[in-house]
């Protein structure tokens, strides 16, 4: 039985990485978007970097079958929800900056 957990554990891991990569990427883009001069530019090449990240990393675990990627998923909306709360408990206590 322990055999069929560490692949699933890895999938997890890797959604993890992939969530990390997208919203932290997200979340500095929009912390460095005022300092920016060409707003618009910083914001469509990191969103298109982002999405090509994820995109390639969740074309790795496609191979494995739709049950991996389903954990994988679930690791990379795991970090959204632990991202939103965490930003949001910081923007009550005041202003980022």
């Amino acid at each position: 039985m322990n055999e069929s957990i560490y692949p699933g554990i890895g999938i997890i891991l890797w959604g993890i990485v992939l969530g990390l990569v997208y919203f932290g990427g997200l979340w500095i883009t929009v912390c460095r978007l005022p300092k920016v001069k060409r707003q618009a530019l910083w914001m469509l090449s990191s969103f298109i970097l982002r999405n090509i990240l994820v995109a390639a990393g969740f074309y790795a675990v496609i191979q494995l079958g739709w049950q991996s990627v389903l954990l994988c998923l679930a690791g990379l909306l795991g970090v959204r929800l632990a991202m939103t709360r965490r930003i949001n408990k910081s923007l009550e206590k005041g202003p980022v900056g």
